[in-house]
């Protein structure tokens, strides 16, 4: 890219309880008094899986115990695996520790009882069921956009709200192998009361269901400019770029390539703190490119909060359509997920690739006019539902009551075909000297301001349509030095 200049954790899982022993641990300042809010995440492995969970400060250890058998009381049971876990941060001020481990040589389709604990208190027993895809390769999963609840006062409402939406979103789907959060899981990136609600809702589905997700520009206003907490709390693949794991990431999953991206960096915050450089930009867009590149799969999605192609101008936004849609498009993605602009759209196919914008949450903002949406709904909570096989990929939204709000079908690449688009064919020279330059735009700007004449070579971004947006394709095609 170009150089940037720097301005400054469902179902009632088994009513077993664990073996509790007596404990000099008192309650934290936020309640917690043992282990809880556990949460399940894959880590890219065939035979592993992640279980995050928050524990009193003094727990110095974390543990987690897994079996195919139920774990009952303090037997020891011979199929017991036991697993050290790591500690990630603690929170002498509110009074939690954050412990991270992982179950390993599971076995797909294998149901497993598991319990986290510090060897003295134990949670209480939860299950699930191991998938690492079918042998067909198809592949189901749950997205859900921005949780963020509307203000302080509606808090616990809306992330109820929100936890219900959830609960019967998996209930009606009991097919979805895992769920991705888009980002703006909270209201404060740095508030364990923030975090503390979310996990309260999000472990009663998420204890069963692995969750992944990415972080969104409420997880990260730390210092560095990091989503730290977000990276403290939360287990995710670590196959990323050097210096920005669980930041990014891709992950496998039957016949779906989900690469993960922290569109966030586009605040610049991380670079204003030194937390990245300006060449990082170009590291994580060439690990974007060469993720891409490198996968064979049938279907290609990217998550990220920003949308590539907003309702309203967004300058994160903006540094997204410039320095990573043309990655997207010669990748040949076939889908979008993102939010932050706390509506629900979904574009039109733009060079092959369709974007859908979710909403779980109560924070909801006014519908526009926009060249490009194929369907848009506001002020409705929704959620999106992906079923892919070998030859068709079908996102269905649905609102909270499990109403149908919209569903499009994708119909699978030959990636072997280098697709020519038909802007390709127009050179953008609208006034004929030879180059494109701020001269043409202009003279698009003037046809759409007033009314001039128009021609298809105006047509920039080959919607059937003349209007801002062809503007904006064009002037990112001009050369800035």
């Amino acid at each position: 890219m170009k150089k940037i200049k720097t301005f400054c954790a469902i179902s009632a899982s088994l009513a077993l309880i664990v073996s509790m022993f007596v404990t000099a641990f008192a309650a934290s300042s936020i309640g917690i008094e043992g282990p809880c809010y556990v949460i399940l995440s894959p880590t890219g492995l065939s035979e592993e899986i992640a279980v995050t969970w928050w524990d009193v400060p003094e727990a110095a250890e974390g543990y987690v115990r897994y079996s195919t058998a139920p774990l009952e009381g303090d037997e020891a049971h011979e199929s017991f695996e036991t697993t050290v876990g790591v500690r990630n941060r603690v929170d002498t001020t509110n009074g939690y520790a954050a412990f991270e481990a992982r179950m390993t040589g599971l076995s797909n389709g294998t149901t497993y009882y598991y319990c986290v604990g510090n060897g003295e208190q134990w949670s209480e027993v939860y299950s699930f069921v191991f998938d690492s895809g079918d042998d067909d390769g198809n592949a189901a999963f749950l997205y859900l956009g921005d949780i963020q609840y509307s203000n302080f006062n509606n808090a616990e409402a809306d992330l109820a709200a929100w936890g219900a939406l959830v609960q019967g979103a998996v209930e009606s789907n009991p097919n979805i192998g895992f769920g991705v959060l888009g980002g703006d899981m909270v209201q404060q990136g740095q508030s364990a009361t923030d975090w503390q609600r979310f996990f309260s809702h999000a472990g009663r589905v998420f204890n069963e269901l692995p969750l992944l997700a990415v972080p969104g520009n409420h997880e990260s206003n730390s210092m560095s400019g990091k989503p730290q907490m977000y990276l403290d709390v939360m287990a995710l693949p670590e196959n990323g770029p050097a210096g920005f794991t669980e930041e990014f990431y891709s992950f496998d999953y039957g016949n779906c390539h989900i690469v993960a991206l922290s569109s966030q960096i586009f605040a610049y915050e991380q670079l204003a703190y030194g937390s990245m450089t300006e060449d990082d930009f170009d590291v994580i867009a060439d690990w974007i490119s060469d993720d891409l590149a490198a996968s064979d799969a049938t279907w290609k999605i990217v998550v990220l909060h920003h949308p590539v192609y907003g309702v309203v101008p967004d300058t994160v936004s903006a540094k997204v359509l410039e320095n990573w849609a043309p990655v997207f498009e010669k990748a040949q993605v076939d889908l979008i997920f993102c939010g932050h602009q706390h509506i629900y759209m979904r574009t039109a196919p733009i060079r092959g690739v369709t974007q859908i914008m979710g909403n779980s949450g109560s924070q909801h903002y006014a519908p526009a006019d926009v060249a490009y949406s194929e369907v848009m709904i506001g002020y409705t909570s929704n959620y999106q539902i992906v079923n892919a096989d070998g030859t068709e990929l079908t996102v269905a939204s649905y609102d909270a009551s499990g109403a149908m709000l919209d569903t499009v079908t994708l119909e699978a690449k030959d990636r072997s075909i280098t697709p020519v688009w038909p802007e390709d064919t127009l050179d953008g020279d609208l006034n004929g000297d030879g180059i494109i330059s701020g001269s043409d735009v202009e003279i698009l700007l003037d046809a759409i301001r007033f009314f001039n004449a128009y021609n298809e070579t105006m047509d920039i971004n080959n919607d059937g349509k003349i209007d801002i947006c062809d503007a904006h394709r064009l002037a990112l095609r001009i050369v800035i030095d």
